[in-house]
């Protein structure tokens, strides 16, 4: 018999995920992976855009995995002055700044209140400028450090009431590039080096 897949489909039933920057690329996945595998999700970004686009395919994911129509369950709403998009029971998408304390406890309060526990945190929000030194501003250095890891303590802190309650882990997300030299990577190395 063919294996598709290692794990249980349910193994994070009952689990629920805090997702920063999962409304793209690799944080993305893992919450796809985590809906899968029966957990909730929260995701977490700075563009609703993004949020919009994620919320819809996240609907289908939920629609192909749990065999529900969610297409009369995407919903809007606002929270303390935050967008939020919910799919269901299983999913929602909150318009969160992870630079900004307030934003980030909102956003956790929110989740609480919509799935009344966090067992799985996910640090992935990330900004990067491709740039040689000598032409990076200091703004955008600033820029970095304030997302990377200022954002991963704010969230950290944020999350570690409920983490504690839940015996929950924390996956923080970071790139591996300091291993090799490549051009315009400097700010990366510099945020690896310091988290």
């Amino acid at each position: 018999m063919a294996t598709e897949q290692i794990f249980k489909n349910d193994i994070l039933k009952g689990k629920v995920a805090f997702v920063t920057g999962g409304g793209s690329g690799i944080c993305k996945g893992m919450t796809e992976a985590m809906l899968r595998h029966g957990a909730k999700a929260a995701i977490i970004s700075r563009s609703q855009d993004k949020l919009d686009k994620a919320a819809e395919e996240m609907r289908k994911e939920i629609d192909l995995n749990f065999g529900s129509d969610t297409t009369s369950n995407l919903t809007h709403d606002m929270y303390n002055n935050l967008h939020c998009t919910y799919v269901y029971e299983f999913f929602s998408a909150i318009a969160a700044d992870v630079r900004k304390p307030e934003d980030i406890i909102k956003a956790v309060e929110l989740t609480i209140e919509k799935f009344g526990r966090i067992d799985i945190l996910v640090n992935g929000a990330a900004g990067n400028f491709l740039s040689a030194i000598e032409t990076l501003s200091y703004r955008a250095f600033r820029t970095v450090i304030e997302i990377d890891l200022i954002g991963t303590f704010n969230t950290s802190k944020a999350c570690f009431p409920h983490l504690k309650k839940s015996k929950g882990v924390v996956i923080n997300v970071s790139a591996n590039l300091h291993y090799q030299g490549m051009f315009y990577h400097m700010l990366i190395y510099a945020h690896i080096l310091v988290s």
